[in-house]
Formats: structure tokens, C-alpha cells, sequence
């Protein structure tokens, strides 16, 4: 792993590239509204954020980059109300998505398609309280949104939806960085990526 030299520059396409990811994520979030968008958000996320995180990766290619990025939306998340607990897995999933871009020094394709893909797990840390504080959580959703939907909620949140969440989130999160890669070509050789 290459040493972190991050210097303004870098600082100023992290802000930029964080902003630019939050707006693509952000109506996918307003979509998990709907309990059967809940479920596939991770997905969804996996498959619009390509585009910001390839950027990010092709315009820094130092480590903790990637982890300042996911983490400040994972703070940002927490802040907005979204549950503290998702913290305890997304931070580390971020942490080892980095470490596996920085493996290839951010120029293997095939590791940068790994990190994105490990990377694009984390918002499965907010769906923790369904299976780490479920009775809490879905009295709360209760209150929220009503009895209706919490049962709704809580039918489709179990134990045997995990494997379906995270291997949607991995097919999706290919999907989206094959996306970015074919739209981002000339970063990507300008990189030294391909």
C-alpha cells in the first residue's frame, strides 16, 4: 500500500467528488420510502455511484481518499437521522474497499472493480437495526409510518434476505462501475487505468 500523501488538491476532488456522489445517491434514497426500494437501495447505490467513486479513484489514486468520501457520507447519513449502528459496518467496509484499490495502486481494473464492489456494501449498515435492535426499530418505524408498513417492513427484513441484499448490492455495484468505465474511458487512460 502506497503511503497517503493527501495534499489540498486532493482534498478539494474529495469535497467535490462526495457532493457529486451524494446527489446520485440521493434519489435512490428518497425511493427506500417504499419498503421494496428499502431492500434493493444498496443495489441501486451500487449501480448509480460508479461515475463519482471511478472519478474520485482517477483523479487522487492515494489511499483515504475513498475512505474520507464514503465516510463523510456515512457521518453525513448518521446526521440526517439514519441509524448511529450503521457506523459499526460501514466504516470498516469503506476502510478495506480502499485498501483494496490501493493494492492495485489504483490502477488495476480488476482490484478497482473489487473495491468499488466491496465499497458499495455500505449502506447495507443501515439496514443493522432490522436484525441487531429489530423490536425497537420496527416500534419506532410503527410510530413513524404506521402499522402497515412496519409490518410490511418487517416481513420483507429477515434473516434470509441478507445473502439476496448482499448479492444484489454485488451485481448492481459491477453493473455500476462497468457503466462508469465505459462512459469514463478517456480518464480512465489519462489514469493510466487502462
Amino acid at each position: 500500500m502506497e503511503k497517503s500523501n493527501i495534499d489540498v488538491k486532493d482534498l478539494i476532488n474529495i469535497g467535490l467528488f462526495t457532493a457529486v456522489y451524494f446527489i446520485f445517491i440521493a434519489p435512490p434514497g428518497i425511493l427506500g420510502i417504499i419498503p421494496i426500494f428499502m431492500l434493493l437501495l444498496p443495489a441501486m447505490i451500487g449501480l448509480i455511484g460508479g461515475i463519482p467513486i471511478l472519478l474520485l479513484i482517477t483523479k487522487t489514486q492515494k489511499f483515504g481518499a475513498v475512505t474520507i468520501c464514503g465516510s463523510m457520507i456515512c457521518l453525513i447519513l448518521a446526521v440526517m437521522g439514519h441509524p448511529w449502528i450503521a457506523l459499526v459496518l460501514s466504516i470498516p467496509v469503506i476502510v478495506i474497499a480502499d485498501c483494496i484499490l490501493a493494492w492495485g495502486k489504483y490502477k488495476n481494473l480488476k482490484l478497482n472493480y473489487l473495491g468499488y464492489m466491496v465499497f458499495s456494501l455500505w449502506p447495507i449498515g443501515n439496514l443493522l437495526p432490522f436484525y441487531f435492535m429489530r423490536n425497537d426499530y420496527l416500534q419506532f418505524i410503527q410510530q413513524k409510518y404506521g402499522i402497515a408498513y412496519e409490518s410490511t417492513v418487517a416481513s420483507i427484513f429477515s434473516i434470509q434476505m441478507i445473502p439476496i441484499i448482499v448479492i444484489a448490492t454485488l451485481i448492481g455495484s459491477w453493473a455500476g462501475f462497468w457503466i462508469a468505465t465505459q462512459i469514463l474511458k478517456k480518464h480512465m487512460k489519462r489514469a493510466g487505468i487502462i
